[in-house]
């Protein structure tokens, strides 16, 4: 698995447009150059970590997604929440069952 500036730039193209912001708004908000934006953006250029970071803050995304495109949470599938929803509940029953008892 590699870091994919490409790919990467155009995930936080993607995500920089459906945020409604213009290249230069959101130059203007990380402090950086909107000639350095264009160039994330078109990945002829890569991202600092700390750049990352605050990318992965502002769109509320995971690290891994801007870098390798996975894990974003809205990519859980129906399933998946259904099953995390049933045990969920099964463990706050199991927890109020234990907070009788004390």
């Amino acid at each position: 698995m590699n870091y994919d500036t490409k790919q990467s730039g155009a995930r936080i193209q993607q995500l920089r447009i459906q945020q409604g912001y213009t290249q230069e708004k959101f130059a203007k908000a990380l402090n950086i150059d909107r000639s350095n934006l264009s160039r994330i953006e078109s990945g002829r250029r890569g991202c600092s970590m700390d750049l990352l970071i605050q990318l992965s803050s502002i769109f509320g995304v995971t690290l891994d997604y801007i870098v390798f495109g996975q894990d974003r949470p809205d990519w859980v599938t129906t399933d998946s929440r259904e099953r995390l929803k049933v045990g969920l509940e099964q463990l706050i029953n199991q927890l109020e069952v234990f907070k009788s008892t004390l």
